[in-house]
């Protein structure tokens, strides 16, 4: 299965909140039916362009992807660069 960046991180922002604490990767695969080693993958690719910070042995959605989400863009068209070119790639 295929999981855009945007539903991605509002999954994050909305089940933070619910549970007042980080997300892990089987929360994501389990949500998305996606392998483990696939939601470590789309949360390493979130962190590379800040949109996400470990915290403890999880994740936290960041202010930056608060706001991206608070610009009500439609799925469309909001894009996510999560290449190479975002701070942190190689």
């Amino acid at each position: 299965m295929t999981v855009t960046p945007h539903r991605l991180l509002e999954f994050v922002v909305e089940t933070y909140d619910e549970q007042n604490g980080p997300l892990v990767q089987s929360d994501v695969a389990a949500q998305f039916g996606l392998s483990k080693a696939e939601a470590t993958r789309q949360f390493d690719r979130l962190h590379d362009c800040e949109l996400v910070a470990t915290e403890g042995d999880g994740y936290r959605p960041t202010v930056t992807a608060r706001e991206l989400l608070e610009l009500d863009i439609d799925d469309e068209f909001m894009i996510v660069d999560t290449g190479s070119d975002c701070p942190g790639s190689p």
